[in-house]
């Protein structure tokens, strides 16, 4: 059975796309069949997996074909990555599409509408949301069985944090009832430094009893931030390094809690 989550926040620098990607790449390694989702125009997904900004066939394409009731092949758009997961990839032309919808019945079930034509092929379907609360991200909500929400731990972290938490509950009302919270993932953590765990703890205290907080955090380090601009994961541009080891430990805490 296939699990959808979305990797929202709309913080930007948060460490979403790294972690969409080696989430993902990780879930790979255990033998699992992932596809990652760029639903953000900046296509920072696709170009963190190594491929051009200049794809005629994208996410864009795909929705809008389910907006029109045309009939194609969702796999049309489906590339594959060297360490074994797939990407749908996303550019620019993707800005439109969340004006586009506003005038779309249904409009908040585009997404979902064509991830149910993937989901008998992975295991998982990854989301990268764009930073910001708009249409595309509300799409993705809807598509998803859960969301993981990457936080940084800096002062203004919770106050972003609550109103992301609004519009989840939110979509859980009104489009997606199924929609849980995965957890909330400490990303480019520095523990040393006594202002991090003072601002984790205060997200521990205020939200920790109702919503989990993954135990792996995901430290700040230069070979995470180098991964962007080479095309790959963590696991295949440092196998061994600590931002490695974090993400393979989130993967088992996802994995057992599936």
């Amino acid at each position: 059975m296939c699990k959808v989550i979305a990797i929202a926040n709309q913080k930007g620098g948060v460490a979403k796309t790294t972690t969409t990607i080696n989430l993902g790449a990780g879930l790979t390694k255990n033998g699992k069949k992932v596809v990652l989702v760029d639903a953000d125009p900046q296509g920072h997904l696709t170009m963190g997996l190594g491929f051009p900004k200049n794809l005629k066939v994208t996410l864009k394409s795909m929705m809008e074909n389910i907006i029109m009731g045309l009939e194609f092949d969702p796999k049309e758009a489906v590339l594959h990555h060297e360490e074994g997961m797939d990407l749908i990839p996303s550019n620019k032309l993707l800005a439109g599409m969340d004006m586009s919808l506003f005038t779309v019945e249904d409009r908040e079930k585009v997404l979902k509408e064509y991830l149910e034509l993937l989901k008998d092929e992975y295991d998982y379907i990854l989301i990268d949301c764009m930073p910001s609360l708009g249409m595309l991200t509300i799409n993705a909500l809807s598509a998803a069985d859960s969301v993981l929400i990457p936080v940084q731990p800096q002062y203004y972290a919770a106050d972003g944090l609550m109103e992301l938490l609004k519009v989840v509950k939110g979509i859980h009302q009104r489009f997606n009832p199924e929609l849980q919270i995965e957890g909330i993932l400490f990303t480019m953590d520095n523990c040393r430094y006594n202002n991090a765990k003072r601002n984790k703890q205060a997200i521990k205290t205020t939200y920790g009893s109702d919503i989990r907080i993954f135990e792996q955090t995901i430290p700040r380090t230069e070979s995470l931030a180098e991964t962007a601009s080479e095309g790959v994961s963590i696991f295949a541009y440092d196998g061994k390094s600590k931002g490695a080891d974090s993400y393979l430990e989130l993967v088992q805490e996802v994995l057992k809690h599936a």
